[in-house]
């Protein structure tokens, strides 16, 4: 959970970092997949601190977020049919 200081006249909040193991099980892929999406320039945002990869939860949060889809009505006609 992300902890609040008050910075002079605004509220900075202090992100929660894990590392690229954490990230991956945090968005259910493997380690290489976040790699490889850094060198793509894809995947969520990420900060390296002198040469160490680390990834704020909730920047995770809200890629799963962004990307989280609904079915369409075609999707969902194949499903009530059983067609795969």
């Amino acid at each position: 959970m992300a902890r609040s200081i008050s910075a002079t006249t605004r509220e900075v909040s202090i992100p929660q970092l894990v590392d690229t193991r954490g990230a991956a099980e945090i968005l259910g892929r493997s380690p290489a997949t976040l790699k490889r999406w850094r060198c793509e320039g894809t995947g969520p945002s990420w900060i390296e601190i002198e040469g160490r990869v680390s990834y704020d939860v909730a920047v995770l949060l809200e890629y799963i977020r962004k990307n989280t889809r609904t079915p369409s009505v075609r999707a969902m006609l194949e499903d009530a049919r059983g067609i795969a």
